[in-house]
């Protein structure tokens, strides 16, 4: 199980980037998980880096947990980065 730390985006017209960090509840003294995000020209319009390179598979939880996020956000707001709603369609 994972929880938010941080969220940081910085958006201009048309793209974005920032990062998002976790921690463990059960293990807090552990380094927090962070994830680097950055904007794509293609869906889903975001890639997402894992800060450890070892572990970029798409199934980690903190990569998992920031894919979520990021559909959550730009579902919503989808002007920020010059799309539309269309873009993003529900599951």
């Amino acid at each position: 199980m994972l929880q938010l730390l941080s969220l940081t985006l910085a958006y201009d017209d048309t793209r974005f980037f920032g990062s998002v960090m976790f921690t463990k509840p059960n293990d807090p003294d552990d380094n927090p998980a962070v994830v680097l995000i950055d904007h794509a020209d293609g869906p889903p319009w975001f890639h997402l880096t894992n800060v450890d390179p070892d572990i970029q598979d798409p199934t980690v939880p903190a990569l998992v947990e920031a894919d979520r996020i990021m559909r959550f956000l730009l579902r919503y707001t989808p002007d920020r980065i010059g799309r539309t709603s269309a873009d993003f369609p529900q599951p």
